[in-house]
């Protein structure tokens, strides 16, 4: 009677089935039946694509399946077996397989999933299971929803980074399965180029991968690299743990080392952090940490410490001592570096805190080499700034504190803190009154305000000397000094800081239109220096010399008006040509007129005339005006100076290649940016006029970025029968021997990118260029694109001085950097620059790539410097097996003995 209703439920939608469209999804509740065998796969398909969709009474099943096929769906209703045919898909809570063909057992709640063979003898639709985010693809699968427990055979299934082939799989209710002859690997082939063999494994999936005694086998070839069992974590991309780091040997010149021995603290999910070590047969050895935090929607950051320790062998601490060469390691010493990125997430009417830290001994970044751009820069900067704007208010304000050092001098200088109060340029309407605007000429009044407090402390003491006072008439005369960076030095260093506030403001007088195309703007300014020292000196007669008595507090000031006196004027030539359609010449005229008082009268109190002694012939008193305060002085002498500057911009019109009726134009630049300056100063008495400065910037054939900045003296230089020259009053000008000004300086500057993508845009900024990324390594190559076929970029620099003595300065360089690949599989990068002056390459790398599929290979060479060496890797390509990997270097062959 049962397998009656059942039929009854079953027949109309098994009458259906032919009629239903492909695409519709099948939805079955059917109940437990009686004892049944598993139906071999029927080699009968009907053409039209089946689904069928029925519910019946509940039973074992927890929920409903859904199923399709795409050639039929069979149905024994005596049974109570379902056969799928053709694309077969079957959808069960989180759990789906997909398969050629499957069987669905209602009895035994056993879901069967097979292959078949088509018309040429080849096995198709390769059953894939599905089950919580794990995967699994293999000849046969029998799974169990009831007790979710399987058999799987010459199965595949991913498990984090790597790949587990096993001839049969079991899977528990637990969500583990152990393999029986099972393979290892992170190679994704079918036939994996190595895999790491075992009899067993077991598998907890998301967390690790374990087996008993196993082997290597690389090509097929049996190794005999293994051990007694394998530990392999899987955790999820999402998931993080702690764990220990394996490090690496080999062999430099600090002796064999052991380098990354280390271990991974994954505190929670926002912070981490790693501390490893590097250890030296030489006795030296480096220690790092690093901590990387993020916090969702507020900010990210990270910090590290760098602590190393330099040891040499006697052999080159003996060569140093006799070598004159710069590119020998340093004597041994103690170094360490601070790294510090705080990067925070921009809300509005939030503060904003950032830091960029980068500090540490004057020769970390030599000894211990993190990338090019490090090991080549001669100055690092650090900065820590809070930045806030006050709602409903043109305030803002900052504090920051910065720090700035020099490599090649030692020297560093710190600014604890800076603190900064804005206030954005309003109209005076805006900000004393609230009614609608009239549109008076006094309304386009504005002010603005900045107050600048800072205090700051350097290493380096600069001698003390005043202008036209040599030290021999100074009493208290210091020489340049640098002050060693210690806790011992912390007054001496604080003694040696400057205190000062600067006070700026600014107001606006509008902007008018005169004569209808003339843009006028005048001016006003105001400034005020608050110092912590004021000089006040006297002679002692005693002694000859100056006596300066200095207070804790002076006060600079000055102000100044001025104008300006723009316009803009268009050029167009047509030309009736093939291509070219007209030329346009946009020229931007500007003058502006600024006047300010001498402030080194009397009556303002910054400058002071001071007996220095007596004249040598005469006996005469000798007096000298010196300044009253270290820093901020303004000029002591009358300023009436009119600027003028002449910009130029040069387009053409061309017809377009690829239109073949001429009715599309297309602009190109001749000259983007072409611009005269000078000035004027009225109130000098002597070389009123300006240094004459030139400069341009274009783009050739779209392709090289030209960029040329010169400047020009117009006096002629004199010299005298001793030899000594000097400028005089006169114009260099002379139109008969067509002269019109001495060259002084002049730069410059080609740069291009033979990128082939590159060159289809605008910019020329490189996009698979090595130059300057963050290589770990300067022998092993940094991420390679091998969808690029080459790139290149070349840069061309040509400076010009010349000085009073007419004694020319010329350097020049040029430099390449870019990739080539040379197959599909072997990639060259390069990074050179050449001095032509010196005639030596200043700096050199090349890399080789060889993409090995689950393997690279890479060949780095440094034929220049401290870090000449050669490199020779051969690691898998997978984070999981890094230290899966043979390598042979030989690092500072750069010490010539």
């Amino acid at each position: 009677m049962r397998h009656f209703l059942i039929f009854l439920l079953l027949l109309p939608f098994a009458l259906l089935t032919p009629l239903l469209v492909e695409g519709q999804v099948l939805q079955q509740t059917p109940v437990a039946g009686q004892d049944t065998t598993l139906a071999a796969p029927d080699s009968a398909a009907l053409s039209a694509p089946d689904s069928v969709a029925l519910s019946a009474p509940s039973g074992d099943i927890a929920t409903t399946i859904k199923y399709a096929a795409r050639d039929s769906i069979l149905f024994d209703v005596e049974r109570e077996v379902v056969y799928l045919y053709g694309d077969a898909k079957i959808n069960y809570g989180t759990m789906s397989m997909e398969a050629a063909y499957i069987e669905i057992d209602y009895e035994t709640n056993m879901l069967t999933a097979t292959t078949l063979t088509d018309s040429t003898g080849k096995e198709v639709g390769v059953p894939v299971f599905t089950d919580g985010g794990e995967t699994y693809a293999a000849k046969r699968i029998a799974y169990n929803y009831k007790s979710r427990r399987g058999r799987i055979s010459e199965v595949v299934t991913q498990q984090g980074e790597g790949y587990i082939h096993a001839e049969v799989v079991k899977r528990n209710e637990n969500n583990e399965f152990f393999g029986l002859h099972s393979r290892y690997t992170t190679c994704n082939l079918e036939h994996p180029h190595f895999y790491i063999g075992s009899q067993k494994f077991k598998v907890i999936p998301n967390d690790k991968v374990m087996s008993g005694p196993f082997n290597l086998v690389i090509g097929d070839i049996p190794t005999p690299l293994g051990f007694l069992f394998g530990l392999f974590p899987t955790p999820k991309t999402q998931k993080r743990s702690s764990g220990i780091q394996v490090p690496s040997f080999g062999e430099n010149t600090r002796g064999f080392y052991l380098q990354d021995l280390g271990y991974y603290f994954a505190w929670n999910d926002y912070i981490g952090t790693l501390v490893q070590a590097d250890i030296y047969s030489l006795g030296g050895y480096n220690v790092d940490t690093k901590t990387d935090y993020v916090k969702r929607y507020s900010y990210r950051g990270s910090f590290g410490f760098d602590y190393n320790y330099l040891k040499n062998d006697e052999a080159d601490i003996a060569y140093r001592a006799r070598s004159t060469n710069d590119n020998v390691l340093p004597e041994s010493q103690r170094t360490f570096w601070i790294n510090w990125s705080h990067t925070p997430v921009q809300k509005p009417g939030r503060g904003r805190f950032s830091a960029n830290v980068r500090a540490g001994s004057q020769l970390h970044q030599r000894v211990n080499y993190t990338n090019t751009a490090n090991y080549l820069s001669p100055s690092f900067n650090s900065s820590i700034s809070y930045q806030k704007t006050i709602p409903n208010s043109p305030f803002s304000y900052t504090i920051n504190a910065r720090q700035d050092q020099n490599t090649t001098t030692g020297r560093m200088n710190f600014v604890l803190p800076d603190l900064s109060l804005s206030m954005t340029t309003v109209t005076l309407y805006e900000l004393f009154s609230d009614a609608p605007s009239t549109g008076a000429w006094y309304e386009n009044f504005t002010i603005g305000y900045n107050v600048r407090a800072r205090n700051e402390i350097s290493n380096f003491l600069p001698a003390r000397s005043f202008p036209g006072l040599s030290s021999n008439r100074l009493i208290g005369e210091t020489v340049a000094d640098t002050i060693p960076l210690n806790f011992n030095n912390l007054q001496e260093l604080w003694e040696n800081g400057r205190r000062e506030a600067n006070h700026n403001l600014s107001i606006g007088l509008g902007n008018y239109k005169v004569f209808r195309f003339f843009n006028f703007s005048p001016s006003v300014s105001y400034g005020e220096t608050w110092l912590d020292e004021k000089y006040t000196f006297s002679f002692d007669p005693d002694a000859q010399r100056v006596d300066i008595d200095t207070t804790n507090f002076g006060r600079v000031y000055q102000y100044a008006a001025g104008a300006s006196l723009n316009t803009t004027i268009y050029g167009t030539a047509y030309i009736k040509g093939k291509r070219v359609e007209a030329i346009r010449h946009l020229i931007r005229p500007s003058i502006s007129y600024n006047y300010r008082p001498d402030f080194g009268d009397a009556r303002f109190g910054f400058y002071q005339d001071v007996l220095v002694g007596a004249e040598p012939t005469t006996n005469l008193p000798l007096y000298q005006t010196l300044p009253r305060f270290r820093t901020g002085v303004p000029g002591s002498s009358l300023s009436s100076a009119m600027g003028f500057s002449i910009d130029n911009n040069i387009e053409m019109k061309v017809r377009s290649k690829t239109d073949t009726a001429e009715t599309k134009f297309e602009k190109v630049t001749l000259i983007n940016n072409l611009r005269l300056s000078s000035g004027y100063d009225f109130a000098a008495d002597s070389f009123k006029l300006a240094p004459i400065r030139l400069t341009m910037n274009t783009r050739l054939f779209k392709l090289v970025d030209v960029t040329l900045a010169s400047s020009f003296d117009p006096y002629r230089i004199n010299t005298n029968n001793a030899g000594v020259s000097r400028r005089v009053d006169e114009y260099y000008f002379d139109i008969t021997k067509l002269r019109l000004a001495r060259v002084t300086t002049a730069n410059l500057n080609l740069r291009t990118n033979l990128n082939p993508t590159a060159r289809k845009t605008e910019t020329t900024s490189p996009t698979n260029l090595p130059a300057l990324q963050q290589d770990i390594d300067p022998l092993l190559p940094s991420y390679i694109d091998f969808k690029i076929p080459w790139t290149l970029a070349l840069d061309y620099t040509l400076s010009y001085n010349r000085g009073l003595t007419n004694i020319v300065d010329i350097r020049q360089t040029f430099g390449m950097n870019g990739t080539l690949g040379l197959t599909e599989m072997w990639q060259l990068s390069y990074n050179a620059q050449y001095d032509f002056v010196n005639n030596n390459i200043a700096h050199a790398n090349i890399n080789i790539h060889r993409d090995l599929h689950c393997w690279d290979m890479s060949i780095g060479w440094v034929p220049f410097g401290i870090m000449r060496g050669y490199n020779i890797t051969i690691n898998a390509r997978s984070a999981l097996l890094r230290d899966l990997k043979l390598t042979k270097r030989s690092r500072g062959s750069g010490l010539y003995r």
